[in-house]
């Protein structure tokens, strides 16, 4: 959620009054699959191991870690999402007929992007739900994660293991399933 509050916005404005910088965005946004996940570990683990901001060990370093994991799912979801709308031309037509920036950006804009918000929210959701690197050598066994956990106790009993992995998936099921049934349109 985080992610789609920051990067709406600055993609909205990039889209509508600075199209030219989309290219230089895509490279910026796309630089965090250009690492592999050991490699940022370490890399965060030495950035935030000493200092003023020591947050190895703490939730916050894996939230911050999974924003920047989570920023080309969602928006490559979103840009794909504006071009296909057209952008320009939907709030050009909203200002015409009176409405404010701000109006149009909200009430004719926003709504046309429901689909795209939704696939960026599921793609994210699914990669970051799964993501193990990150949270074992960010946080190790301080704060389990669903993936630490499973990891943890794949040793102790490999039934509960399956039945919390065979869960993990319906659940992921049925979270796709109610997004896509909310998405459906109402024509149909």
């Amino acid at each position: 959620m985080l992610s789609v509050v920051l990067i709406l916005p600055l993609l909205f404005v990039v889209h509508y009054h600075f199209p030219k910088l989309d290219a230089l965005m895509n490279i910026l946004i796309l630089l965090p699959f250009a690492v592999p996940p050991v490699v940022s570990s370490v890399g965060l683990l030495q950035l935030y191991g000493s200092g003023p901001l020591q947050m190895v060990g703490t939730p916050w370093i894996l939230i911050g870690c999974y924003f920047t994991v989570a920023l080309p799912f969602m928006y490559r979801a979103i840009t794909n999402n504006l071009q296909a709308i057209n952008l320009r031309d939907l709030m050009d037509s909203a200002q015409l007929l009176g409405a404010s920036t701000f109006q149009a950006a909200f009430l004719v804009v926003l709504p046309n992007l429901r689909k795209g918000l939704m696939v960026a929210l599921l793609l994210s959701f699914s990669f970051l739900f799964g993501e193990f690197v990150f949270a074992n050598i960010l946080v190790g066994t301080r704060y389990e994660t669903l993936q630490v956990y499973l990891n943890n106790m794949r040793n102790s009993s490999g039934h509960f293991t399956s039945a919390l992995v065979i869960s993990y998936f319906l659940f992921v099921l049925v979270l796709t399933w109610v997004a896509t049934f909310l998405n459906k349109d109402k024509s149909q």
